[in-house]
């Protein structure tokens, strides 16, 4: 077996919590924490994430931090990295300065200010009818 195998096996079997090495091949797995230099996610779950490259097929991963992340069939709740490529996926927050693939916005500029305008309107309304003390 390679050093990944061994890696895959012992996140599959024992349901590591936190992993620390240079790749890992997570596959059919759920993981809390992985650093690596490189990381292959497939059809599994990571909590956290931080690695050089990272590259996800069919998973699901709460917050990744990387220089490279490939995203593919994927969802992504935190995004942060310099170049990321999302592929048929969904991210919620997308940090990065390059960005290529077909990418959705979870919450565009307009909406946002539609959201911020509404909280401040709502704000207003509420305290003239419930009468503010001034």
């Amino acid at each position: 077996m390679t050093r990944d195998d061994n890696v895959d096996n012992a996140l599959a079997e024992n349901g590591s919590t936190h992993f620390e090495t240079d790749s890992v091949h997570v596959g059919r797995s759920a993981v809390r924490n992985i650093n690596a230099g490189s990381v292959r996610v497939e059809q599994s779950a990571v909590q956290r994430l931080s690695a050089g490259t990272a590259d996800f097929e069919n998973s699901a991963v709460g917050i990744v931090n990387g220089s490279t992340v490939e995203i593919e069939e994927s969802a992504v709740g935190i995004v942060a990295g310099d170049y990321v490529k999302v592929e048929d996926s969904r991210v919620a927050i997308l940090l990065a300065p390059r960005v290529s693939g077909n990418v959705k916005a979870f919450v565009t500029l307009p909406a946002a200010f539609a959201f911020g305008a509404g909280y401040f309107f709502a704000r207003a309304l509420a305290g003239a009818m419930f009468g503010r003390d001034r």
